[in-house]
């Protein structure tokens, strides 16, 4: 469980730092539009190569602590024993599709750096703000296969102390 602490603590000041810096572009973009009018642009494109980041990072946190509305709704409803049937179903169907979305993308990325297409306002890597889905993919399934080694080798040792 050590490996997912690192990565929640990482995960915790990336959204921090990431959710502050949007809604300082935001509100400097409000300032800017309503007071100064100057003809800055990037504002609006920083907040929403962080906003994605940040709704990557938070989804993998929900994923991983089974607070998502759809899987906690529903296995609320049933039985104890179909309830955690249902929880390894839906975990394998996360793992199996962000994984292959993660890995998919790659080759996505690598053909918009070999193209090497910029944004329009920072004049950055369009493979910069793309590059948010294939981490968030690929963390949410290694994560995720994580927490499954995890729960099996804590059952073992359930199984063992009884």
């Amino acid at each position: 469980m050590r490996i997912i602490h690192v990565i929640e603590k990482i995960e915790q000041i990336l959204i921090s730092v990431l959710f502050s810096i949007m809604v300082l572009a935001v509100f400097s973009q409000v300032v800017n539009r309503n007071l100064l009018k100057l003809e800055i642009s990037w504002f609006e494109e920083v907040a929403r190569c962080c906003m994605v980041y940040v709704l990557m990072f938070a989804t993998e946190i929900g994923l991983r602590d089974h607070s998502q509305l759809n899987i906690d709704s529903l296995t609320r409803r049933l039985p104890a024993g179909a309830a955690k049937v249902m929880e390894y179903i839906s975990t394998a169907v996360v793992i199996v599709f962000s994984g292959i979305v993660g890995f998919s993308s790659i080759q996505i990325l690598k053909t918009q750096a070999s193209t090497k297409a910029v944004t329009a306002a920072l004049g950055m890597p369009t493979y910069i703000p793309q590059a948010a889905v294939t981490i968030g993919c690929i963390l949410i399934s290694a994560t995720q296969c994580i927490v499954v080694v995890n729960t099996i080798l804590h059952r073992g040792e359930e199984g063992a102390s009884k």
